[in-house]
């Protein structure tokens, strides 16, 4: 049962950080994204090109798919995989469906929304598969 909450806790700050360590990352890069990126967290107005929000739905899809990876190698069980994919997708759902629908493009948060659960638990996919195969045995 401590595996499984861990593995929950811990795939859902991986969830939040990885997308926030792949945004920041963007944002050294392309310092268009970083005024745009900026304008979000100081101004809450979503102002970013269809091409950088595709890039955050993206970021968000990686990240679900690294929570999912996370939870399911801490927890060994698929329990704890299907809670964390609640959580975040309900989350988002939350989010990106009702509070911020007006705010941000529908495409965008259908994107985010929609992808969040399958992401997740492809992630714990495979994640299964990965540790099944088990380290490599020395020649």
């Amino acid at each position: 049962m401590v595996r499984s909450v861990l593995g929950v806790v811990v795939g859902f700050v991986v969830w939040f950080a990885g997308f926030m360590v792949l945004a920041i990352l963007l944002a050294q890069l392309w310092p268009e994204y970083r005024v745009h990126g900026q304008t979000w967290l100081n101004q809450h107005v979503f102002d970013f090109p269809n091409e950088m929000g595709a890039f955050n739905v993206l970021f968000w899809i990686l990240a679900e798919v690294a929570a999912g990876w996370v939870a399911l190698l801490i927890a060994r069980r698929r329990e704890a995989l299907w809670v964390l994919a609640a959580l975040v997708g309900g989350y988002l759902a939350y989010e990106h469906l009702y509070v911020e629908w007006t705010n941000i493009p529908a495409w965008y948060n259908l994107a985010v929304a929609i992808s969040a659960v399958p992401a997740v638990l492809l992630g714990g996919t495979l994640a299964a598969r990965f540790a099944r195969r088990g380290p490599p045995v020395p020649a």
